[in-house]
């Protein structure tokens, strides 16, 4: 649980932090409101997302490769940005397969009779295989950080399960946390109008930073004699 603590406190630790956290949490913010324009909304939303996605990688990397530390400066947004993008990739290349089984089982849902029936069980098994798409995610992206940045590197499934055994204890407590908080937030974004959407924001920042802080070492002592 000392791991889990200090990851919690992260976000708020260090000089200038104050700063640091506001400026990703109002890109988060910038982000989620121009994504309700017309047409042009998801590509802003993505332009807006990728800088604070790459900002907590950076971190992610540098606990990764025990270079810890407070929250670093803001800057090289050029590569924050294709930081960003390229996790944004990984992330939709482990949800591609449930979101497309969730969306189907919606659309069953909705056709109602006979349809509805495949259509809960399409829902479950896309609900199912997003937690397990979840829980494999970070040490994923840790295989991705640590053999040059290749994204073929995330989708070595035998040796990413084998390196979570290693650590399954910390590994499964940092994941439960983790979606306890991400179901937290989706609370408040659902519940509060308006000011829901701006603790979202802020909240989910705070979340990518500890998850970063915490799965970064997590990660670190499993893969320590190939790093």
């Amino acid at each position: 649980m000392g791991n889990l603590e200090r990851a919690l406190k992260y976000p708020f630790t260090g000089e200038g932090w104050g700063l640091k956290f506001i400026l990703g949490g109002v890109l988060n913010f910038l982000g989620a409101a121009l994504g309700f324009i017309p047409y042009l909304g998801v590509f802003l939303w993505l332009l807006f997302s990728f800088f604070p996605l790459g900002y907590a990688y950076k971190i992610f990397r540098n606990h990764l490769e025990e270079r810890e530390g407070p929250l670093p400066e803001w800057g090289d947004w050029g590569d924050l940005f294709r930081r960003g993008w390229y996790v944004f990739l990984i992330t939709l290349g482990y949800g591609l397969v449930p979101g497309i089984l969730y969306w189907a089982g919606l659309n069953f849902w909705y056709e109602g009779g006979l349809a509805a029936f495949v259509g809960v069980l399409f829902l479950i098994l896309g609900v199912g295989m997003s937690f397990v798409a979840f829980f494999l995610w970070p040490m994923a992206l840790a295989f991705y950080a640590s053999q040059g940045e290749f994204l073929a590197a995330t989708f070595q499934w035998k040796r990413i399960i084998e390196k979570i055994c290693l650590v399954q204890s910390q590994y499964f407590s940092g994941w439960v946390a983790a979606l306890v908080l991400f179901f937290a937030l989706l609370f408040l974004k659902t519940q509060l109008p308006y000011i829901g959407w701006i603790l979202y924001s802020f909240g989910f920042f705070y979340l990518s930073l500890s998850v970063a802080n915490l799965f970064g070492k997590i990660c670190q002592e499993a893969l320590k004699d190939e790093l």
